[in-house]
């Protein structure tokens, strides 16, 4: 069984780089054209462009020795730029498709000046990880409670249906200290009359719904924008 998601994956690219660009010294590559696909990159540009964005945007959170937790991090679009982040002591990040962490353990975690962590989850997603047997409501982050400063979630909650939504909500109040920050996007493109729409491949939510089940476990909003077609949430604990 094959998903846009996972089509182009073989089982070796976890340790492949894109075949266009020679590897540099001291230089975190560019994944296969297969990984970058799997975290929506439909183009290099935009993979990159992406990248930078929402490197800027969580390092506008990212106070001195903080640890930030990048909730399905993929193959370090986000990553491999907050390397440059000397703030982030500790850095988490996980995903549910093997070869996206086999891929940031090689390239990104050698080169990270602190703590890097990247954990590998065998959790069902009919669009992601068909595969597996692990529900996402059962998933427990990889830090512990109140420990994590910033984290976020580009392009997550996409994917998630309502359910696995709200335990995730749940984890991250868990896991975030006080006054911790939460950063979240989300596709708000409901029919009227509806809240939470879509299957795995693509989900909307109501922004007010979204808004009230982060609240309903101690998230408050904070500012709201647009950011590479999808809408982004910031809380704070």
């Amino acid at each position: 069984m094959t998903t846009p998601a996972l089509s182009k994956i073989q089982p070796d690219d976890g340790r492949l780089v894109e075949a266009r660009y020679p590897v540099w010294t001291h230089i975190v590559p560019l994944p296969p054209e297969s990984l970058v696909w799997s975290v929506g990159g439909a183009s290099l540009e935009l993979f990159m462009v992406l990248g930078d964005a929402w490197a800027q945007l969580i390092s506008r959170y990212t106070p001195p020795d903080c640890t930030v937790l990048d909730i399905g991090c993929g193959c370090g679009r986000t990553a491999r730029v907050l390397l440059n982040n000397r703030y982030i002591s500790t850095y988490v990040g996980f995903d549910v498709i093997r070869e996206n962490i086999e891929w940031c353990r090689t390239f990104i975690q050698p080169a990270w000046h602190g703590t890097c962590r990247f954990h590998h989850y065998n959790v069902f997603s009919r669009e992601y990880n068909p595969e597996a047997t692990m529900p996402a409501a059962s998933l427990v982050f990889p830090c512990d409670q109140a420990s994590v400063h910033t984290c976020f979630a580009a392009s997550v909650f996409t994917h998630l249906l309502e359910p696995d939504a709200i335990h995730y909500l749940q984890e991250i109040a868990r896991v975030l200290a006080p006054g911790g920050i939460a950063i979240l996007s989300i596709h708000n493109a409901v029919p009227e009359g509806k809240r939470f729409v879509g299957t795995e491949s693509r989900i909307d939510i109501a922004t007010d719904y979204f808004v009230r089940l982060a609240a309903s476990v101690g998230l408050a909003e904070m500012e709201r924008m647009d950011l590479g077609g999808q809408q982004v949430l910031i809380f704070r604990k």
